[in-house]
């Protein structure tokens, strides 16, 4: 199973949060139920990070418009790249992410 389906699951790819705690070294994203109703349904956990790229994807940022993972790819063991409609984000991990259903 490709990891975007296996952290992604049933959930709609619409982000809600999308956040890099670098106190914590974790990035999460929250994702939504839908565009419509935007009810916070999931989280995606990347811990232990140890370093992090973020690259803008657009040549005009579109704040206005939700963002959507367009997908979450191993480079190797401890590289991820996660791809979203607006960016690109580089993530070298110590730790496996992991998901969280959000009641």
């Amino acid at each position: 199973m490709e990891l975007t389906e296996q952290l992604i699951g049933d959930c709609s790819p619409y982000i809600g949060n999308l956040v890099y705690d670098i106190d914590v070294r974790l990035v999460f994203v929250e994702l939504l139920d839908g565009p419509e109703s935007q009810n916070l349904k999931r989280r995606i956990v990347f811990p232990g990070i140890v370093s992090f790229h973020e690259t803008n994807l657009l040549n005009q940022p579109e704040d206005d418009s939700i963002d959507d993972v367009v997908s979450i790819q191993r480079l190797d063991t401890n590289r991820l790249i996660l791809t979203t409609y607006k960016k690109e984000i580089l993530l070298n991990l110590t730790e496996e992410p992991f998901v969280e259903v959000i009641d």
